[in-house]
Formats: C-alpha cells, structure tokens, sequence
C-alpha cells in the first residue's frame, strides 16, 4: 500500500495545481445581464399619406443587438389610445399584439430595426416599440405629429 502512496500523492498535487490553473471566472447566474437600451430614431413631424421609416437601434454595453426576439411597433393616434391589457391577463405577447394592429420590424444591421408606414390623416400619434430580447422586455414610445 505503501507504494501506491508515493505515486498517487504527487499525482493528486499535480492535478489540484493544474485544475487550480485553469480556473476562469465565469457570471454567476444570479447576476443579470446588461439592460437593452432602445433609441427611437424617427422624425417629430411627417407630412400625411407619405411613408416614411420608424426605427429603433437597440444595445447593450457597446454592441449592438441584432438578434432580439420579437421586435414591433404599435401606432395609434393620441386620442383614442389602446386599452391596456387587465392584470390577469398580464402582458401580451407577439401574436397578441400583432392581433392588435402592431407591426414586425425588420432588422437591417447594426442593431437598427424598421418599419414603414403611412399615417392617413393628420393628427398627434403614438409610436411604441415593443421590444423582447431574452427575458427583457421594454417599450418606450415617442410623438410624431402629422401634418
């Protein structure tokens, strides 16, 4: 037994030295990643019955997201907002929202997302993007007065 000891001893610190050295840190999995910022990228004002582009440019950290989920956007003029969805319903997803009037965005590289439409009649609108990304999720809007 004794002969056994003295190859497996040194054999043993060896292996703890090279796990040792090969450790890498990693994100522990209760950290969260970096938010998804979202940068609405479209005119105050537009003139009716012309199309014009709705973008968004989506990143987090420095880089850019070009791989998010669902990305959509939801139009409506100020005066007659959409109800929000009851609390037990929760929030809608996709198919919901796309039932709802909202449009796929395309993505066109560098974290820019689009979407073309016409606004018919002149008035104040509401621009919501609907963005998923992995589990975030986030909506900003913007105003686009049409003329």
């Amino acid at each position: 037994m004794k002969g056994h000891a003295r190859w497996f001893a040194p054999l043993f610190i060896l292996l703890l030295i090279v796990t040792g050295c090969s450790y890498t840190e990693q994100t522990s999995p209760d950290e969260m990643p970096e938010m998804i910022r979202v940068k609405m990228m479209m005119p105050d004002k537009v003139k009716a019955n012309e199309e014009v582009a709705l973008q968004i440019k989506l990143t987090q950290g420095e880089k850019p997201v070009d791989d998010a989920d669902h990305v959509q956007f939801q139009i409506w003029n100020e005066q007659n907002e959409p109800e929000a969805p009851s609390i037990e319903q929760g929030m809608m997803n996709a198919d919901e929202l796309e039932a709802r009037g909202a449009m796929k965005a395309n993505s066109i590289g560098d974290g820019v997302y689009e979407v073309k439409h016409t606004f018919l009649e002149p008035g104040k609108y509401v621009v919501q993007a609907h963005v998923t990304s992995g589990a975030m999720h986030t909506m900003p809007r913007s105003k686009i007065v049409v003329e």
